[in-house]
């Protein structure tokens, strides 16, 4: 069965007994090309629901039902963006909808699933597996923001790789573009924003590839009288990799991925000190305290600012209430003394320094849901592995959470007595509020190890927008960074929200569209700050952390890190972040760090710091590269041991006119050696670049655009060697450096 129209290009193929897309066609003037699919689609219902060792729900006794039958023919219409055709199907005995689009505008055409509501069906999860059949040529591989280097033989793909979705922490567009030499290039784009799906590819020799999607959508289908979700988008009309980005950036345009783009002035260079005050305790015996109270900080503020830190984000009190919620507006016990936080800011502002909170979102402790977190840890699957030694936990393919876990069920042991301390019996909100919550099918709230928010709640939102409007107006802030805004990645079974149940998650990003105007009419210059790095949080944030990136500081640092797809050397590692950013909506910015608050809890003892990871010449390069890369460095409280001299170099090359307004350039040309990572910024006739050997062996860099050195404003290593034929960078050096264009 062919599905086209006279507005696209494109046609689409459909089994005749499935309904389930089996052929893609793009024909032009010039050549006609196609694609191939076998899909397989399995529903899982019914069965039950109980907590998770590690918090949120999992599910038992599940059917699975994937006999997907076409019920009818499909019927077309004419929607705002192009032609649509509805085919009926059943899944076993589930009646459902296949949507086909063929769309004028963002991607050719796509695919989506539609359930008509009023059926006594509990939709648990969907899960896809798209065989995709190219034509015999040799396809190179791109993923902008995952973890694969640039340009990758897809023959290299031969083992599962995790897909970071639109919504994800390490998120990313999620688009995947392949090309080959005689049979053009194919676009696909898994791009659910409202769940988080769970994302993986594979390749299959040379022309196969088998994606999978786990959507962890849910639906009671008895609650709604339809619900629609996207499964895939299309495309084989689009350009060459090195042109598609411009393409893309339309195709975000138009599905709504766009970035603010009108950041507070002082962020672009900024440098911020991540400071905790308190103290975290690990392995039960292992303390960190570089603030015990905020007056300690307080008499810090001028080393601070003389190491170029231009903001102060304060995160919640430890241990308790810790990265939780106890009451947003108890200053003292979420943050610190209040009169000393008042004399904190208004001293810091005198400095020049911008301070902003962590504030969180993803629920509240009491000493019930403590005891419950602790014995399920206790009675869980890591209870044996507690001891064991972690690492990097964002260093590992972005679907392995097992380090993570280990280190997280520790965390709650560690923690658990200061929490259970603190907190109220049964927080009082339950009662008062029981509809801002999650809960089971049974009525009981759940959570990871606190009760969990549901964001999507809008008097929850309410709340949460005055907590924020308070703390601005009382403390006289600037801005706050958002801790863990999608933590509770699980369905919220409420009889409220069990018609979308997978959606909470997410439910955040409209929390976030309502409060960002109501910042910015407290304080224009404020900022919004998030962790995910996902598409669907830049739309109302000025910043977003770089959790995709540390996977890049253990491969270029360890070649045992190093996968056959990753990244190979330090050129690689610029090429990577060129890409990235090239698929971020426009005007989006992310902060680097090496050294935060994140790395430094889940790792082990005495592994914590880079600086005990790697030597600290490695560690200078690193902070060299990470704070070279457009947009503000961060770095958590402790961090600056080693490389105290640094800093402050660092700081100023970022506050110069030339990094904040000149054009960026990438030096990631074939020409340059591997082990070389560039980055310059070009003003008038001037550049300043930041250049590293990450390397045993001297780099030769032909000096073709005759730079002639003007100074050298930073240098680590041996010094840098400029003459009018070639640029010598010795062994792991690296240098900023400020030429003029002869």
């Amino acid at each position: 069965m062919k599905l086209h129209h006279l507005e696209s290009n494109h046609q689409i193929e459909v089994d005749d007994k499935s309904g389930l897309l089996t052929a893609l066609t793009y024909s032009s003037a010039a050549v006609t090309r196609g694609v191939s699919f076998d899909i397989s689609i399995n529903l899982q219902t019914g069965g039950g629901e109980r907590r998770a060792a590690t918090g949120g729900l999992e599910y038992f006794d599940c059917q699975n039902q994937s006999a997907v039958t076409a019920t009818g023919a499909p019927i077309s219409s004419q929607g705002i963006n192009g032609i649509i055709w509805h085919l009926p199907i059943s899944i076993d005995s589930i009646k459902a909808e296949l949507i086909y689009r063929l769309d004028r505008q963002s991607a050719a055409t796509s695919f989506a699933i539609y359930f008509p509501g009023g059926q006594s069906v509990l939709i648990r999860d969907i899960n896809l597996e798209f065989q995709i059949k190219l034509p015999a040529d040799n396809w190179i591989i791109n993923m902008p923001g995952n973890g694969l280097r640039k340009d990758l033989p897809i023959s290299t793909l031969n083992a599962e790789v995790g897909i970071s979705p639109v919504g994800g922490l390490r998120g990313s567009s999620s688009v995947i573009h392949l090309a080959s030499k005689n049979n053009g290039q194919v676009a696909i784009w898994p791009s659910n924003r409202v769940e988080i799906p769970q994302l993986t590819i594979k390749s299959s020799g040379q022309s196969q590839i088998q994606l999978k999607i786990d959507t962890n959508f849910g639906s009671d289908l008895s609650k709604v009288t339809g619900v629609e979700l996207e499964l895939c988008k299309l495309d084989l009309s689009v350009p060459g990799y090195e042109t598609f980005g411009e393409v893309f950036q339309d195709w975000l345009r138009q599905d709504g991925y766009v970035s603010p783009n009108n950041p507070p002035t002082w962020i672009d260079g900024a440098m911020i000190y991540e400071a905790q005050i308190g103290f975290s305790v690990f392995n039960e015996v292992n303390h960190y305290s570089p603030y015990p109270q905020v007056r300690d900080l307080i008499n810090d503020l001028e080393q601070i600012a003389e190491f170029g830190f231009s903001c102060i984000q304060l995160m919640p009190k430890q241990p308790y209430p810790s990265y939780n919620i106890h009451d947003y507006w108890d200053i003292d016990t979420s943050y610190g003394n209040k009169a000393d936080i008042k004399e904190l800011v208004q001293k810091a502002h005198k400095l020049g320094i911008k301070v902003i909170l962590d504030i969180l979102l993803h629920g509240v402790l009491d000493k019930e849901i403590i005891k419950i977190a602790a014995d399920g840890v206790r009675s869980g699957p890591f209870a044996d592995l507690i001891s064991s030694e972690t690492g990097d936990s964002f260093n590992a393919d972005v679907k392995d959470w097992h380090n993570y876990l280990i280190a997280w069920s520790r965390h709650i042991l560690d923690f658990e007595k200061y929490w259970y301390e603190g907190s109220p019996a049964v927080s009082p909100l339950i009662a008062q509020h029981p509809d801002w919550f999650y809960r089971d099918s049974a009525g009981v709230v759940q959570g990871v190890y606190t009760k969990a928010f549901d964001a999507r709640n809008v008097e929850w939102q309410d709340y949460f927008i005055s907590a924020c409007e308070f703390l601005m107006k009382e403390l006289n802030i600037d801005g706050f960074r958002f801790d863990a805004p999608s933590y509770n990645d699980f369905p919220n079974w409420a009889s409220w929200a069990r018609g979308r149940a997978g959606a909470s998650a997410l439910g955040c990003i409209g929390l976030f569209d309502r409060l960002r105007p109501v910042m910015k009419r407290i304080n224009p210059q404020s900022l919004l700050y998030t962790e995910p790095s996902g598409h669907v949080f830049r739309q109302a944030m000025d910043l977003n952390y770089n959790y995709d990136e540390q996977w890049l500081v253990t491969a270029i640092s360890d070649s045992a890190a190093q996968s056959a797809w990753g990244i190979r050397g330090a050129k690689d590692l610029a090429a990577w972040v060129a890409e990235r950013d090239r698929f971020l909506p426009n005007g989006s910015l992310t902060a680097h760090h090496i050294d935060s608050h994140d790395t430094f809890w889940w790792p082990s003892w005495g592994r914590k710091w880079r600086r005990e990871q790697f030597d600290i010449t490695k560690v200078k390069l690193l902070t060299l590269i990470f704070g070279s890369l457009p947009g503000p460095f961060m770095m958590f409280s402790g961090g600056e041991i080693g490389i105290e001299q640094l800093l402050p170099k660092l700081a100023k090359v970022k506050g110069s006119k030339i990094w904040l307004t000149g054009e960026i350039n990438w030096w990631t040309a074939s020409s340059y050696p591997d082990g070389l990572f560039a980055i310059s910024r070009s003003l008038d006739k001037q550049v300043s670049a930041s250049l590293v050997n990450f390397s045993d062996q001297s780099l030769i860099l032909k000096n073709e655009a005759n730079y002639q050195l003007k100074s050298v404003l930073l240098q680590i290593g041996e010094s840098i060697v400029v003459d009018s034929s070639q640029i010598k960078l010795p062994p792991f050096s690296g240098a900023v450096v400020e030429f003029e264009i002869g």
